[in-house]
């Protein structure tokens, strides 16, 4: 590289208007991508990966690159400059990528702004931006390429088909969503997509093997140049060197993709395999096989699925026991092991179809079997895998006992509970609220291997209690959810007293003591409401101190909500589990039976303040492990409510947030503490959980819309007003000085 043409080039794009316009762009369309585009302000599953972020950056460069190559384009034609062609196109890609990287320091801001919202994985910031340095380095070369090429046609031509070529090196892989392609067409556009190889970086990963594709081929584009230079100027050109550059790196890239390693920068190590399951596995005396059935339309249209494999692959080798094949889908064979596909959606030009896709793992170890049934990521991979091992090695049975003692339907009314808690490895069997009284007739083993799972308390008879009441103290590890109060979940949501509750007192008995009224907590979640009627109608979005936003803590490691919940009271041996934010107040029952409390979302006090309370912070979920009793309480009997989670998720995502909270206890309470970390490692929180008021929402939303749409390109404009003024002052000095 030539420092002089380097510096020259570079001076070059800090004095050109075209820079700054491409920086602003940069930095505006970013910004505006991921703040607006992606809904971080409104949805109420916002979160704070940053992929979207850095899908952004990399989506401009096929407009800014091309546009900052063009401004150097009468350095690419011009023959004066004493340099070989590959100095001076080194040295010219040199300088884009510095102009590019610019704007890009100063979107650091951006992930420091989430931080403020909830928890930035470091790692990923360091992955995706070193991904970003290796994606503007291939598309530099590229482009300078095709000016190289065309240099004897217009300007706007070569430009032109920059951003075209680059568009399409983007998005090639998508094509197979909407024309039928071979397998071999389509293996080859993931390969040569520059979107598919930077979604490892975006992710946290860095994969050498996607490194090799930028370098290798931005060499390869250089290479190219660099020929038709010297065809164009009739210079000799070694034939034989340059066929051996060519196989040289084919071979390197052929043989760094056999041989390469992955590096899971992410905070939470999602992609990696713990520790705890290495050792797991080092239990095996026998071979497992691990057979992967992945359909090719599936690893056609998902990258992550890519994840999936490789993340099986070091899974196989923690343990010389282990034993990976990876095969493609047989449907028939597949049906005839049970095993359910899900249909994908397709569009081609013509029509739009449904293809059923399988993406499942069976493990077999001995005489026995366990089934994967469907995984797209890796995200919970390791817990599944690792606690269907714990199950072929241990032969344990997680049994789990439902009651429903709410009067409620389990299958209608706590539709996800059974699905999600089977699959995490558990056996739910649903009892009938009539069969609880027989529970205590269970076997002394039965009952110290089974657990318990209570969902509401205000039908269940005396002798159903004293029933549960004999299993815990037998040995049974039970969760309950419940409270005095009951709320007309269905209807206006009037909140009232349970009549002759006879599980409470057992609760009593255990350290479990209800302070009977309600929490509420300035951590809540904020209702969107319809007020007004046909063309009056309006939506308003207000805090409803009723359902508690749990912040992340212990093993509630995403949060919570809890709604209309009664404050626990602990003593004996009884510990936290949950706890209120420490602006949290109570509501007292008034003294009307039918209507005890204010519940109206619009009149309901926001503040401890309005409501001549005193702030302080609450248990609403609790835990007793001693010798004898081993049992956990949430105050909510609505805790995995179908309903309730309709209200709590958004439109395209579902919150169950909860749903793995009620799972971690049962594993918790189970001794299995490990494989709850496993699983807790598999999702960490990404949720914006650090700022729950709605007026500090408000200015925090100001704080980023001034940051990155004001603040950010006023340092633009400075750099180039500073640039104007100190050259205009050289130049009068140099005037002076003549």
């Amino acid at each position: 590289m030539n420092k002089s043409l380097y510096k020259f080039s570079l001076f070059s794009f800090l004095i050109d208007p075209l820079f700054y316009v491409c920086a602003l762009i940069t930095i505006l369309y970013t910004s505006f991508n991921f703040f607006f585009v992606n809904h971080f302000f409104v949805t109420a599953q916002a979160t704070s990966d940053l992929r979207v972020f850095f899908y952004g950056i990399s989506q401009i460069t096929i407009l800014t690159v091309p546009l900052l190559v063009f401004r150097l384009r009468r350095f690419i034609t011009d023959d004066s400059f004493p340099l070989s062609p590959a100095s001076r196109f080194i040295s010219l890609g040199a300088a884009v990528l510095s102009a590019l990287l610019i704007p890009v320091f100063l979107l650091i801001a951006i992930p420091v702004l989430v931080s403020f919202y909830g928890n930035v994985d470091a790692g990923q910031v360091a992955a995706g931006f070193t991904g970003t340095l290796f994606y503007f380095l291939c598309s530099v070369f590229f482009v300078l390429m095709l000016f190289a090429v065309l240099r004897k046609e217009n300007g706007a031509l070569p430009l032109f088909l920059a951003v075209v070529c680059l568009f399409c090196f983007n998005f090639c892989h998508l094509i197979p969503l909407y024309l039928r392609t071979g397998d071999i067409f389509s293996s080859l556009l993931q390969k040569v997509s520059f979107a598919w190889r930077f979604d490892s970086f975006s992710k946290g990963i860095i994969d050498t093997r996607n490194i090799l594709f930028y370098v290798l081929s931005s060499v390869l584009f250089l290479f190219i140049a660099v020929l038709y230079e010297h065809k164009r100027t009739g210079r000799k050109t070694d034939k034989v060197n340059a066929i051996l550059l060519t196989l040289s790196l084919i071979f390197c890239f052929k043989a760094f993709s056999s041989i390469y390693s992955r590096f899971d920068m992410s905070f939470s190590r999602q992609y990696s395999i713990s520790k705890t399951t290495e050792k797991l596995c080092k239990q095996l005396e026998n071979p497992l096989r691990i057979t992967y059935w992945q359909s090719k339309e599936l690893k056609q249209y998902y990258p992550q699925t890519q994840d999936v494999t490789e993340f099986l692959k070091s899974f196989a080798q923690t343990s010389p026991s282990i034993s990976l094949s990876i095969e493609k889908a047989d449907p028939e064979r597949l049906s005839r092991l049970g095993i359910q596909g899900q249909q994908l959606k397709t569009e081609n030009t013509t029509k739009l179809e449904y293809t059923m896709v399988y993406s499942a793992i069976l493990l077999q170890y001995l005489d026995k079997s366990t089934i994967i049934p469907f995984v797209l990521s890796p995200q919970t991979l390791e817990y599944d895998l690792a606690q269907r091992i714990q199950q072929l090695l241990t032969e344990q049975d997680r049994t789990v006992f439902i009651v429903c003692g709410n009067g409620l339907d389990i299958e209608e009314d706590y539709s996800y509970v059974v699905p999600w808690l089977a699959s995490r490895g558990f056996n739910p069997v649903q009892l009938p609220l009539e069969k609880t009284s027989s529970l205590d007739l269970l076997s002394p083993q039965t009952i110290a291997s089974s657990q318990l799972l209570v969902l509401g308390s205000s039908q269940l008879s005396y002798e159903q209690s004293q029933s549960i009441k004999n299993v815990v103290e037998k040995g049974m590890s039970s969760l309950f959810l419940t409270s005095p109060y009951t709320a007309a979940i269905k209807n206006d949501w009037n909140v009232t007293k349970n009549i002759n509750d006879s599980l409470i007192p057992v609760l009593n008995s255990w350290g479990f003591a209800f302070d009977y009224s309600l929490a509420c907590d300035l951590s809540n979640y904020a209702l969107t409401m319809q007020t007004g009627e046909g063309n009056q109608t309006q939506y308003q979005t207000i805090n409803y101190p009723l359902w508690i936003s749990v912040l992340p803590q212990g093993i509630a490691y995403e949060g919570v909500i809890v709604s209309w919940a009664s404050p626990i009271n602990l003593y004996g041996n009884t510990k936290p589990l949950l706890l209120s934010s420490p602006q949290a107040w109570i509501q007292k029952p008034a003294a009307s039976e039918k209507e005890p409390f204010l519940v109206n979302p619009f009149l309901i006090p926001k503040t401890a303040q309005a409501s001549d309370a005193q702030n302080q912070q609450l248990v609403l979920g609790a835990f007793l492990s001693d010798e004898k009793i081993k049992a956990a309480l949430i105050s909510d009997q609505y805790f995995v409510s179908s309903l309730m989670t309709g209200f709590t998720s958004g439109e395209d995502q579902g919150d169950f947030r909860n749903y793995d909270f009620i799972t971690s206890v049962l594993l918790e309470l189970r001794g299995e503490s490990e494989l709850n970390g496993i699983m807790m490692t598999g999702r960490p929180n990404r949720s914006l959980y650090k700022i729950t008021d709605s007026l500090k929402l408000q200015e925090m939303r100001k704080i980023c819309i001034i940051v990155t749409m004001a603040v950010l390109p006023s340092v633009i404009l400075i750099i180039w007003i500073t640039v104007i003024i100190l050259r205009k002052k050289f130049k009068e000095e140099k005037h002076e000085n003549e």
